[in-house]
């Protein structure tokens, strides 16, 4: 049996304007921070939870000379981070949040499904996408399709139903 892997556990990121991202990923997105250092090369760290975990995301500044905002942000090496949520409320609660915090859409909120035209074989959540402060796409979503233990997805009765007769 090979590793039975749960989830993601964090993600790390560079940024190239320590303060600006704590402040963004704190008030903005809502994390809160476990622990924040400077390092003996002065530069910072700082670990950030959502809940109970020790840390769910990490942010470091980038060495001097980085390019960390350079290019398109669906061609980065980190290509997107994607902030889950319980449900529909939630979702439409952070996005009124996300708005008031003058945060723009990328992507306006839509749903990754037929409902919105897209294909049956997509996630079925419903998301946006907008940048943080370095250029990174972050992903706001809610309510994805569950595949469950060997079954395929998507199930062919959904395939079915959204066939075009």
């Amino acid at each position: 049996m090979g590793i039975q892997i749960r989830g993601i556990g964090h993600i790390g990121i560079l940024v190239s304007d320590f303060e600006r991202s704590i402040k963004f990923y704190t008030d903005v997105m809502g994390c809160k921070v476990t622990r924040r250092f400077t390092t003996p090369d002065g530069s910072e760290m700082g670990f950030l939870r959502f809940e109970q975990e020790h840390h769910n995301f990490v942010i470091g500044t980038a060495p001097v000379g980085a390019n960390v905002e350079g290019g398109d942000p669906t061609h980065r090496l980190v290509q997107q981070i994607a902030f889950q949520v319980d449900n529909r409320e939630a979702w439409l609660d952070g996005i009124a949040h996300l708005r008031s915090k003058g945060v723009e859409f990328i992507v306006e909120p839509f749903i990754h499904g037929p409902e919105s035209g897209h294909s049956i074989e997509e996630s079925g959540s419903r998301s946006c996408y907008f940048l943080d402060p370095d250029g990174n796409r972050l992903e706001f979503y809610t309510e994805p399709m569950p595949v469950h233990d060997d079954e395929e997805f998507p199930r062919q009765q959904y395939v079915d139903a959204f066939a075009k007769k």
